[in-house]
């Protein structure tokens, strides 16, 4: 058995990285579309991506004969996830900005490229007409990390010719701005009904129902764009009043709010905000402070 150039993380060339298809919404035509010398943006500092092809087939039983006698592709269903330490809100606003938004929103497709070392030989991978499915990101007196998850129409197998070979694109770098960290979010980051709280910990998560045009004649879907948007969010906060317990009993809609950052200002503004559980865990144990967790769904939310 002959050895050979194994891969590890160090052999990820260019980093993920995207560039936007443009409001796809308003112009279906250029969702996925070949975009000439593009400028890519860095995704953030990308701790993890997994790529997860679903390709359908269906076999043939007939009768009379106890094997399968064929097998027949009928569809190609791209997603994949990314794990990041987020730099800025930019990527994760096309997944919580509502429908409607343009460029820069859940209406702008993006196209994603990386590129990798395969035994020794930079291979490049590009994913076309995404649109985030779901996203979550979460911040417990560290820094802020995100999790995503984008529906494509194709992800392209690692080939070691790019598909930009014949334009002049323009490659993200590795990112040296620092990672958005709880200290950059300001003294009284989290509010309920424009009350301050102290946290401890905090994540949201946005789900984006998607709406998929798969036909026949063609694998892989032609087209897709958001459908509907769930908002959920959590946090541990100190205990000094029973008012987030009493807006839990009777399921009283609030405003909530949560800083990430003062530098550039980036606040999550929720509206309609329902508690929809809560707890507060008393240990004799525990010579911490007493905390109460809530968990809440939201009608609405925006990055401002």
């Amino acid at each position: 058995m002959a050895a050979h150039n194994v891969q590890t993380k160090r052999d990820i060339v260019k980093v993920l990285q995207y560039v936007g298809e443009g409001d796809t919404v308003t112009t279906p035509a250029n969702y996925a579309a070949a975009i000439t010398s593009p400028t890519f943006i860095a995704v953030g500092k990308v701790t993890d991506i997994n790529l997860q092809p679903d390709i359908q087939h269906s076999d043939t039983d007939v009768l009379g004969n106890e094997d399968l006698i064929d097998s027949v592709k009928t569809g190609e269903n791209y997603t994949f996830q990314t794990t990041f330490e987020m730099i800025n809100t930019t990527l994760i606003n096309f997944a919580f900005s509502a429908s409607g938004g343009g460029t820069g929103s859940i209406d702008e497709s993006l196209t994603f490229m990386f590129s990798e070392y395969i035994n020794g030989t930079e291979h490049f991978t590009a994913m076309y007409g995404c649109r985030p499915t779901s996203c979550t990101i979460t911040l417990e007196r560290g820094i802020w990390i995100a999790n995503m998850t984008f529906i494509c129409k194709e992800i392209t197998q690692p080939n070691t010719t790019s598909p930009w070979s014949g334009s002049t694109p323009t490659y993200a770098s590795e990112t040296s701005t620092a990672t958005m960290s709880h200290s950059g979010a300001g003294a009284d980051p989290f509010t309920w009904n424009s009350t301050v709280y102290e946290n401890a910990r905090f994540s949201t998560t946005v789900t984006r129902g998607m709406a998929v045009q798969a036909v026949n004649g063609t694998n892989q879907i032609i087209y897709c764009k958001a459908s509907t948007r769930r908002i959920d969010f959590s946090a541990d906060v100190f205990v000094e009043t029973i008012t987030l317990e009493a807006d839990w009993l009777a399921k009283t809609s609030r405003s909530a709010g949560m800083s990430i950052s003062t530098s550039p200002d980036d606040d999550l503004a929720f509206t309609g905000c329902v508690i929809t559980s809560h707890s507060r865990q008393k240990t004799a144990s525990n010579t911490d402070a007493y905390r109460e967790s809530i968990t809440a769904r939201a009608e609405g939310v925006s990055i401002t």
